[in-house]
């Protein structure tokens, strides 16, 4: 009865921790893989970096291609406030978008939005090789991946 006691208490703590919120910073700013400096190369990145944008705002991947973004896909510039390129491999562009003129016009094409306050995300990784299975810690470079994809979609992970 006591270790029954003991295990609903610890699984209340690790719920608790989970269910914490955490404001995102740098959600409208996105960073994509470019393959040249040109004007095809910087519209295509842009393209992407719009459509990564709206998947971290909306959590939605199909919302991109929403038939009420299709003026701003054709012209994603109404809502950039910052462009540049990144050297080094690989390249990559840094786009900042307006937080303001964002949020409307994705609100105008009637996508539900998520707010900057996001719950953390409290996230596991089992490495498994012939010599065992060992758990990848945070500091870990094997755990980069898992960061930069949280990154990219607008989780916070803890």
């Amino acid at each position: 009865m006591r270790l029954r006691s003991y295990l609903a208490v610890g699984c209340l703590a690790l719920f608790g921790l989970s269910a914490q919120a955490q404001t995102l910073s740098g959600l409208y700013q996105v960073r994509e893989p470019v393959t040249g400096q040109g004007t095809e190369a910087r519209a295509a990145a842009t393209q992407n970096a719009l459509s990564t944008l709206v998947v971290r705002l909306t959590g939605d991947p199909k919302a991109a291609q929403s038939a009420g973004l299709a003026a701003l896909r054709k012209d994603p510039q109404q809502i950039i406030s910052q462009f540049g390129f990144e050297a080094g491999p690989p390249e990559t562009v840094l786009v900042e978008f307006d937080p303001g003129s964002t949020e409307r016009a994705l609100r105008k094409a009637g996508l539900a939005l998520w707010g900057s306050n996001r719950p953390a995300i409290l996230g596991w990784w089992l490495n498994d090789s012939v010599g065992g299975s060992s758990l990848v810690g945070d500091g870990q470079s094997s755990a980069d991946p898992l960061r930069r994809a949280a990154q990219h979609r607008g989780l916070p992970l803890r």
